[in-house]
């Protein structure tokens, strides 16, 4: 569960805590200022929780706050990388993001473990044994990055990396 505060952008008017979509309705319509008039627009700040990093990459705002509650909170941990990727990285904004997180390969890992894993599953099969040990994984890493293949990120602690980069 993650607590937001609505900030008001009136000065004469004093935020609220919230954690719910039906609590932020409710609160925002009956909120009026010093001088009695209903308070429209707000900040909305996180507060407290586990999603931090993707509220913040989802740009969340009093627009969209509905597709936070709706789509994003109930994502898998998974579709929740994916998401912090389209929207910190590439640049999408939320609804387009969400319409293509089933298109984001993501392995856990470091860009040059996971490089090295997919040469291996994909290539090494044909490199003869005798020149195996000469293979840079490092340097195939690196290729594939600057190609725009693979892109390192770290999300909530843990790096990881997108394995089809260059076709998002």
């Amino acid at each position: 569960m993650s607590t937001l505060f609505a900030q008001p952008y009136s000065l004469d008017a004093v935020g609220f805590y919230f954690d719910t979509l039906e609590a932020y309705a409710e609160k925002s319509e009956s909120l009026l200022d010093t001088f009695g008039n209903p308070v429209e627009e707000f900040e909305i700040q996180f507060i407290d929780g586990d999603d931090c990093e993707l509220f913040s990459a989802c740009g969340i705002n009093q627009g969209n706050l509905h597709t936070w509650f709706e789509d994003v909170l109930d994502l898998r941990d998974q579709e929740k990388t994916a998401l912090f990727y389209l929207c910190s990285i590439l640049g999408y904004n939320l609804e387009n993001a969400l319409d293509k997180l089933e298109d984001v390969n993501l392995s856990e890992g470091n860009l040059k473990d996971v490089a090295e894993t997919l040469f291996d599953e994909f290539y090494l099969s044909d490199v003869p044994e005798s020149v195996r040990a000469y293979i840079d994984y490092e340097k195939y890493a690196r290729d594939c990055e600057l190609g725009g293949d693979l892109c390192e990120f770290d999300f909530n602690g843990t790096t990881w990396t997108c394995t089809n980069a260059s076709s998002l």
